[in-house]
């Protein structure tokens, strides 16, 4: 077991609600060291500076306050988007945690859609055409990105992402679409490099 992990589970108690949604009479919160006042997590945010040995946890609470589930986050720090997503079938709101290491251009803050399925916590998944799932993860590097793209009925999520493929790269255009059955994928890629210095693509480039 990790060492963040056992930390995490010894100091949960001391941990204090940094963010929260509001999904019925039950809540979905965000637990952070308090030693992390919002203006540290702001300036230390994707810094990839060391900040506590606490990792932030995401707790869903009851009507009566009870606690239902928790999710022990990957990082210290985390962001809870205090706005639950449109158009998916269960409530989902979107949590960042900060896994940008002091160098390297594959790291960076992670987002994922965390949706309450029967008082649990769970990280949504999407299907793709072939059938398979996959966990929607939206990474923040030097090559990669993401957007929320709105439309009328629903808040679809719009990832890029460059990998290498031999002596070149591949880059990933994704589609996350929330319908009343779950999450759906849609991927296209190109052989070309694509770098987050740059423009987001426009919305055509991806399918």
């Amino acid at each position: 077991m990790r060492l963040s992990l056992l930390i995490g589970l010894l100091c949960i108690s001391s941990l204090t609600q940094a963010n929260g949604v509001q999904i019925g009479c039950k809540r979905l919160q965000l637990l952070l060291d308090p030693e992390l006042s919002p203006k540290i997590l702001e300036y230390k945010w994707a810094s990839g500076e060391s900040v506590s040995q606490i990792p932030a946890v995401l707790e869903l609470r009851g009507c009566k306050g009870e606690l239902l589930d928790q999710l022990i986050l990957d990082a210290p720090l985390a962001r809870l988007d205090p706005t639950l997503l449109r158009g998916a079938s269960t409530p989902t709101c979107l949590v960042s945690v900060d896994l940008t290491a002091a160098a390297g251009s594959y790291n960076g803050p992670l987002t994922f859609p965390v949706q309450v399925v029967n008082h649990h916590l769970q990280i949504a998944e999407a299907i793709a055409s072939d059938g398979h799932h996959e966990p929607i993860y939206l990474a923040m590097t030097g090559k990669a990105a993401w957007k929320k793209f709105v439309t009328q009925t629903a808040d679809d999520l719009l990832s890029v992402k460059s990998e290498p493929d031999g002596n070149s790269f591949v880059t990933f255009y994704r589609r996350y679409h929330p319908t009343r059955n779950g999450w759906l994928v849609r991927v296209k890629s190109v052989p070309v490099l694509w770098e987050s210095d740059g423009q987001f693509p426009e919305i055509n480039f991806f399918p």
